[in-house]
This record gives structure tokens, C-alpha cells and sequence, in this order.
């Protein structure tokens, strides 16, 4: 239960680490278009697996303290943190749409 805690953290970290170089952005405003109209929710795959296989390789040389700068080159774990930036998306534009109708 306490790694899953940890690994839950860590790709909550990572995801908001994409924040600082760009890359959340179009998968979150994405995914919140593609929840707040309604499309199915798995046309939200090439938002989460192109920005993690960039990603992957964007970080392939970072080094740093801690276990996040080692974790953000693995590409297993781009697609975890993209997954979670995606749900997150689908969420808020899936309410926006319910509270508007």
C-alpha cells in the first residue's frame, strides 16, 4: 500500500513538473475539449503516448537528487503521468459540460 502511495506521488510530482516545460498544457486542454464534448474518452491515447515518448526522451540525460529525475526518463512513467495530466482533463471538461446542461 505505501509503494503505491509513493508511486502515486511521484507521477503527481512528474505531472505537474510538465507544467514548467510546456508539455501538460495541450494534453490537459486536450483532454478537457475532448470530455467537455462528449467524445469517447479513449481518443484521449495519442494525447498521452506522443507527449510521453517526447518526454521520455526529453529527460533521457537529466540527473538530480531524489528518485524524480531518474523516473522522468522511464517511458512507462511518462505514460502514467500524461495518463493522470489526461484524466484530469477529461474530469474537468467532462463537469463543465454536465454543469451546463
Amino acid at each position: 500500500m505505501l509503494l503505491v502511495f509513493r508511486i502515486f506521488w511521484l507521477t503527481l510530482f512528474a505531472a505537474f513538473e510538465h507544467f514548467s516545460d510546456g508539455l501538460a498544457y495541450p494534453t490537459l486542454a486536450l483532454a478537457a475539449l475532448i470530455g467537455w464534448r462528449g467524445w469517447r474518452p479513449w481518443w484521449m491515447l495519442p494525447l498521452i503516448v506522443a507527449p510521453a515518448i517526447y518526454a521520455s526522451d526529453l529527460y533521457s540525460h537529466a540527473s538530480g537528487p531524489g528518485k524524480l529525475p531518474g523516473a522522468m526518463s522511464n517511458i512507462v512513467f511518462q505514460l502514467g503521468a500524461f495518463t493522470l495530466l489526461a484524466l484530469i482533463g477529461f474530469a474537468i471538461g467532462w463537469l463543465v459540460r454536465r454543469r451546463g446542461t
